[in-house]
């Protein structure tokens, strides 16, 4: 296997340009003999004469002239490779692809698309929404960067590392008219005679309201609208008597609007979901997937805090707790 450098590859463009020894070591900075002997070596290397030597300069062999021609296209996609590189390093070239579950998507959009794109212009940004399970898929086919979802969702394997982010605490809601607001704080059983919204229920979260709400082992949880776009489960909780499970940090607009409010309970449960960025172990990530790491970190430490104000105020504002 021949392994020419390219440093040798400008010296014999550079011979074929210049047509003389004398011009073409001035050009590259070298003195002729050593042209001479980095020429005399490639053409050993190849074992095939690329230049004829006469006394008024050189000319090109059929080989020489085939060889020039690619080493051209070569040094030309070296200079593009060390430009890209140049380019990544400087967030000026690349793509991030990101996986986002349901109540994530919620809290991170549009906030993070709006904040990356004013930092990093020139990078392609682009979300995957879905499930636990399928985000894990793709994230292990490289298909997207890295994954938001409760670190409850994908099983603990070596193949993945999990950075932990703040508990999102987690609390009923559903419209400010709705009969429950009228009743004071009410026992967490009364919420069965609503109709229940909710996102695709991971394994964890059906265990959780099997015990909360006494639902024997064989029965369904009765989810009259099962959808994860939060969204429209938002649009359907405000203008119904359904009732929805969400954090405050992924419902926080409508609470700021008084589209919906917190459901006051008697001795309510402490719940809540545990967000994790989710990448997989032993991959460099791109700088551009670094900030974005980073970026989605801020976003949801940011809503978390400004959620927890709004439920504080909601307290304050309440003759019960």
């Amino acid at each position: 296997m021949h392994e020419i450098n390219s440093r040798r590859l400008t010296h014999l463009i550079a011979l074929a340009e210049e047509g003389s020894f004398a011009r073409a070591a001035g050009r590259v900075h070298l003195s002729q003999p050593a042209l001479s002997r980095s020429i005399q070596a490639l053409e050993d290397e190849l074992g095939m004469k690329l230049f004829d030597r006469a006394a008024r300069g050189v000319a090109m062999t059929a080989a020489g002239r085939l060889l020039v021609e690619r080493a051209r296209r070569v040094l030309f996609e070296t200079r593009c490779l060390f430009r890209d590189v140049e380019l990544l390093k400087a967030h000026e070239l690349g793509e991030v692809r990101i996986g986002l579950g349901p109540y994530a998507a919620v809290v991170l959009l549009p906030d993070l698309l709006i904040e990356f794109s004013r930092r990093f212009p020139k990078i392609k940004i682009s979300i995957e929404l879905g499930e636990g399970d399928a985000l894990m898929d793709k994230l292990r086919a490289e298909q997207i960067d890295f994954v938001v979802t409760d670190r409850r969702v994908p099983p603990v394997t070596p193949d993945v590392a999990m950075r932990r982010l703040p508990r999102h605490e987690g609390a009923w809601f559903a419209r400010p008219g709705h009969p429950l607001m009228m009743r004071g704080p009410v026992p967490l059983a009364a919420l069965r005679e609503f109709p229940l919204v909710s996102v695709s229920l991971p394994p964890f979260m059906k265990d959780v309201l099997h015990r909360l709400f006494k639902y024997r082992a064989h029965e369904q949880i009765p989810v009259q609208v099962e959808c994860n776009d939060l969204a429209v489960l938002k649009d359907v909780v405000a203008q119904t008597d359904a009732v929805i499970f969400g954090t405050a940090s992924a419902l926080r607009r409508d609470l700021e609007a008084r589209r919906l409010a917190r459901i006051p309970l008697t001795n309510p449960p402490r719940l809540g979901l545990e967000f994790a960025l989710v990448y997989l172990a032993e991959r460099t990530p791109s700088p551009a997937a670094s900030s974005a790491l980073a970026l989605a970190e801020q976003v949801m430490t940011d809503a978390n805090h400004s959620a927890q104000g709004l439920l504080q105020a909601d307290l304050q504002t309440r003759d019960f707790p």
